[in-house]
């Protein structure tokens, strides 16, 4: 996910689609608090991962200000990643799914039926995706507001210089 969400947020940039960069910035948000909880275990640490944990993230967040966050690209973000996960399921051969086992564990505790784990996942996703993204709506318009106060402070010390 995180490359894949470093990859929209450059595509988004260079479309100028903020929905497209707001995918990509959404997607490392979920995976980058799996990615604590293992090096939080005592995992090993790869500083070739930083980039595309952070740096996907981090680009996306210094371009969200310049073109915003539409509203909704949470319900966009969780639909791409469902699309994501059946595209692997077609495209992966059956002995390559070590990862996509039709048993799965989730807090130690098996599930013997996938669709409720992966309900699970979704559900646990989108409520990331919609967390962050009310925290980055807000984080934006509050720039927005301070950028109006100053650009109208700056008027008004131009119309006193005026008189």
């Amino acid at each position: 996910m995180c490359h894949l969400g470093a990859a929209l947020v450059g595509v988004g940039l260079l479309s100028s689609s903020a929905t497209t960069n707001g995918i990509g910035t959404l997607f490392p948000v979920c995976r980058d608090a799996a990615v604590v909880m293992y090096l939080a275990g005592g995992r090993e640490f790869y500083p070739t991962s930083c980039f595309p944990h952070l740096g996907g993230l981090a680009i996306g967040l210094y371009w969200c200000p310049p073109v915003g966050l539409p509203s909704g690209t949470w319900w966009r973000a969780v639909l791409a990643l469902i699309a994501l996960i059946l595209v692997c399921r077609l495209v992966t051969p059956a002995r390559a799914m070590s990862t996509l086992r039709l048993r799965s564990t989730l807090g130690g505790r098996r599930f013997s039926f996938h669709p409720i784990y992966l309900a699970a996942m979704m559900g646990l996703a989108a409520g990331y995706f919609v967390g962050f993204e009310y925290v980055l709506r807000r984080w934006l318009t509050r720039k927005k507001a301070l950028e109006r106060r100053h650009e109208r402070l700056d008027s008004f010390e131009r119309a006193a210089e005026r008189s």
